[in-house]
């Protein structure tokens, strides 16, 4: 028996208008956020075929993320003619994509809660935006980096948009749905074993139960994910790392636990904290914490952090982290859906969306109009000196407390110009800018 008709709308009240407030802002920073590092050494194969054959190559000798790959080059391909604006309007688009499955998704695991006034369902939506934007540690690395985006924020929506539709069981697709699941389970290791192993999960309990078990979607995402880690390339790139015992994992993955907390958790955990101290006559502690069925994601989160063990300490970037703080951003909302509708707590979230867009203004805005400013000069410059047909030299520019050429730190992800020529993201750039060399100095 399926599962009973929800009569939510669609769209609740004030959602459409937090949307569109999230896709302004998304649009200008997808603008304005300009490539760097890989992005440059994905700009230049200038044909198809070639593409195709790195692609291939990248999937034999050192990556099973064929299709992220193939679209990596694909869209910033666009950048030899002049625009990446398709890429700015789509990827602005996923992450919007990804903040309105998550709003669906925690309002029906938290219980369906009453239907909120327009004001109240904007600040509702706002928020579930902030949460994504400031929970994750390196989300100028895994949203506005264009290969970043491609590799982490996309299948991240993907495979949301899966989970959404295995909670609330509307799980019987088309032919072009199940390719698309195919394809979003290529993306990223650990989140797509994890979502075949909670497909598996839900045909075992529907086949007991007597129900129809979802078999066709569990064969289309388990074949994606077989095809991502059987990759040859895999194991070839393994062999370039120094060894990795279980121990020596286990430290790196306790490492990586810290890119999952910052202080800029503590606003939404106060906001949450008080409205649910403010409905303990209604859910009292410890149940309230349970977030109605929204504890699975607190769960799944967890998950995901442990099958980081597949990956050698040295593969253990922050970023990898971000699938798990999505997971706890999610838990957290269905937190904030669980309190109670009070007079007083509606004006407080209200003012508290309006005081945590104001401060997300005002960092992210100086922060990416510096970054966009600094990689203006450099194309300026280099084009000038090109121009003169003489090796580049550019002004040396660090970044952070310890002056760092790389540095990634919340919504900046900042790759100097190093001052040897032959390092192999300078001489990305240089080749893109069509420059016999470049190189930085002080």
């Amino acid at each position: 028996m399926g599962s009973p008709a929800d009569t939510t709308p669609r769209l609740l009240p004030g959602e459409r208008a937090g949307l569109a407030l999230c896709s302004a802002f998304l649009l200008w920073a997808n603008w304005v956020t300009p490539l760097w590092a890989d992005d440059y050494c994905r700009t230049m194969p200038p044909h198809l075929a070639t593409i195709l054959r790195t692609v291939w190559g990248n999937y034999n000798f050192w990556t099973g993320r064929w299709f992220t790959t193939l679209v990596t080059f694909l869209f910033l391909d666009l950048h030899q003619y002049g625009s990446l604006a398709v890429f700015a309007v789509l990827n602005a688009g996923i992450f919007v994509f990804l903040v309105h499955v998550t709003v669906g998704m925690c309002r029906s695991a938290a219980g369906n809660p009453p239907v909120p006034s327009a004001l109240l369902g904007l600040a509702q939506t706002v928020l579930v935006f902030l949460m994504l934007w400031w929970l994750p540690r390196t989300i100028g690395e895994v949203a506005l980096w264009k290969t970043g985006a491609i590799g982490y924020l996309w299948p991240v929506a993907g495979e949301i948009w899966v989970l959404a539709r295995i909670l609330s069981r509307r799980t019987h697709m088309n032919a072009v749905q199940y390719g698309v699941v195919f394809l979003i389970a290529t993306f990223l290791e650990p989140l797509s074993l994890l979502l075949t192993l909670f497909l598996t999960g839900t045909c075992i309990r529907a086949f007991r139960q007597g129900r129809a078990a979802p078999w066709a979607l569990l064969c289309s995402h388990a074949g994606g994910t077989l095809v991502l880690g059987m990759a040859p390339g895999n194991y070839v790139r393994m062999r370039t790392m120094p060894p990795s015992p279980l121990t020596d994992r286990l430290d790196g993955l306790l490492g990586n636990l810290g890119s999952l907390f910052d202080p800029f958790w503590f606003p939404f955990v106060l906001l949450v904290g008080l409205g649910l101290f403010m409905g303990r006559k209604h859910l009292r502690f410890p149940d309230c914490l349970r977030g109605g069925k929204g504890w699975m994601f607190a769960v799944m989160a967890m998950a995901y952090m442990a099958l980081l063990l597949m990956f050698p300490r040295a593969a253990l970037a922050a970023r990898l982290s971000f699938p798990a703080s999505v997971f706890l951003a999610c838990y957290l909302t269905c937190l904030l859906f669980q309190c109670p509708a009070l007079p007083v707590f509606s004006r407080i979230t209200e003012l508290s969306c309006m005081g945590l867009i104001a401060m997300h203004l005002a960092i992210v805005i100086p922060d990416l109009t510096l970054l966009a400013h600094i990689s203006h000069d450099w194309v300026a410059s280099t084009r000038a000196q090109v121009a003169q047909d003489r090796p580049v030299v550019l002004r040396q520019i660090t970044m952070g407390p310890r002056h760092k050429l790389l540095y990634v730190r919340k919504d900046i992800i900042f790759v100097g110009i190093n001052p040897d020529p032959h390092n192999f993201l300078t001489a990305c750039f240089a080749q893109a800018m069509g420059a016999s060399s470049v190189r930085a100095v002080p």
